[in-house]
């Protein structure tokens, strides 16, 4: 089965701690992923399938009710079957990812064998996932227009210091927790590790020299930007609600 083999290799090689990803097969045959890192968030090595759909990333869903579903994968894959006018046929995960949770539809559980070594699938980087749009126009700017991009570069120099560990381990903390709000922690300690993550991304498309080298900054910075963005509204609506 695609979605089972789908599930498996994103599965293979994580190295986020307490991160993983659960596998939805909606009834129409639809493919839809969701992790318990924010709402968007994709790790740099990992493709997803042109027919795999990002439940955090469906902006045709309220950056809030996403938001409500930061930190449980099973919420966003429910919640976007719902969204869809449809339901879950199957959910797909390890033995261990199910422990502590009912998935509400029947269980396909990945055994260790079943997870390959490689986890590497071809399809759409990041941003292609989380907009679309915005990666085309990237891409058809030629290699000499990638500069234009970008806003003036700071008098400072020098690389910005890298905090990511720390602030990316504040990410992780919430996931300690079972209290009602972890959500919105994890999504504030999110676009803190974002706003930090578009400025070393920023600073790598100045200083790049090979085209492809900043072409591939910009895309992190752009993402970044946008995780930042989806994250605050998410909290900003759900304060007002």
């Amino acid at each position: 089965m695609l979605a089972q083999r789908i599930a498996a290799a994103l599965n293979a090689g994580v190295t986020d701690v307490g991160f993983f990803w659960l596998t939805g097969l909606a009834k129409d045959g639809t493919i839809v992923v969701a992790n318990n890192y924010g709402l968007g968030y994709i790790p740099e090595s990992v493709n997803l399938p042109e027919q795999v759909r990002m439940a955090t990333a469906d902006e045709s869903i309220p950056a809030a009710v996403r938001g409500s579903w930061a930190t449980y994968p099973i919420l966003a894959l429910h919640g976007w079957a719902q969204h869809h006018d449809t339901d879950l046929r199957a959910v797909i995960a390890t033995e261990d990812q199910f422990k502590g949770f009912d998935p509400g539809a029947p269980k396909i559980v990945l055994r260790p064998d079943d997870i390959p070594d490689n986890g590497n699938m071809d399809g759409r980087h990041r941003l292609q996932v989380i907009s679309p749009g915005t990666a085309i126009k990237l891409a058809a700017v030629s290699s000499s227009g990638l500069s234009d991009l970008l806003p003036p570069p700071p008098t400072d120099a020098n690389a910005p210091e890298d905090q990511r560990s720390q602030l990316w381990f504040e990410v992780f903390r919430p996931l300690l927790s079972n209290v009602p709000d972890r959500a919105a922690v994890q999504l504030a300690a999110f676009v803190s590790y974002a706003d930090h993550a578009q400025e070393l991304a920023l600073h790598r498309a100045h200083t790049a020299t090979d085209p492809a080298d900043q072409r591939a900054a910009i895309a992190d910075w752009i993402y970044w930007q946008h995780l930042s963005v989806l994250m605050s509204d998410a909290l900003a609506t759900a304060a007002t609600v």
